[in-house]
C-alpha cells in the first residue's frame, strides 16, 4: 500500500511538472503608437491618422491626435480566441464615422512589439437596391508598443 502510495505521488508530480503556461496576452500591457489606417474599395490611396493607445489590464485609453476633432476614446477589452470585443465607454457625437472609435470586435495579431487590430463587421442580411454601389471600409490599428 505504501509502495502505491508513493507511485500515485510520483505520478502525480510528474504530471503536474509537464504543464507549460502559455496563458500569454494577446495585447501585452503597456504604451502604443503608429496609426489607424482607413481604406476603402474605391480609395486609391489610404487615410492614416497618427494615433496612441495605453491597455492595461483589459483597459485601453487613447490619446487624442490634436489634428482631428474628434478622437481619443476609452473603454475595456476582452478576447476569445484572436478576436477582441473592444467597449467604449464614451459618449460621441453623430457627425462623424463612428468606426473611428475603437469599439467592436477587433481581429488581433500580435508579433512581439508589433500589433495590429482589424475592424470586423457583421455581415449584411440586406441586399442593396440594383442602383446602388457599396463601397467596403477597412479599419486598421498598426501600432507598435513604446519601451
Amino acid at each position: 500500500m505504501k509502495n502505491q502510495f508513493i507511485a500515485f505521488a510520483l505520478f502525480v508530480c510528474l504530471i503536474s511538472s509537464c504543464k507549460k503556461t502559455t496563458s500569454r496576452a494577446l495585447i501585452p500591457n503597456g504604451n502604443y503608437s503608429g496609426v489607424l489606417e482607413v481604406s476603402s474599395s474605391a480609395y486609391k490611396m489610404p487615410f492614416t491618422y497618427p494615433i496612441a493607445i495605453t491597455f492595461e489590464n483589459e483597459t485601453y485609453k487613447i490619446s487624442p491626435d490634436p489634428a482631428r476633432k474628434d478622437g481619443g476614446g476609452s473603454g475595456t477589452y476582452v478576447f476569445d480566441g484572436t478576436i477582441g470585443n473592444f467597449n467604449d465607454v464614451n459618449v460621441w457625437k453623430t457627425d462623424f464615422d463612428s468606426n473611428l472609435i475603437l469599439n467592436g470586435e477587433y481581429e488581433i495579431q500580435s508579433n512581439g512589439n508589433n500589433l495590429v487590430l482589424i475592424k470586423r463587421f457583421k455581415a449584411s442580411t440586406q441586399t442593396p437596391p440594383p442602383a446602388v454601389t457599396i463601397s467596403q471600409m477597412y479599419y486598421k490599428y498598426i501600432l507598435k508598443k513604446s519601451n
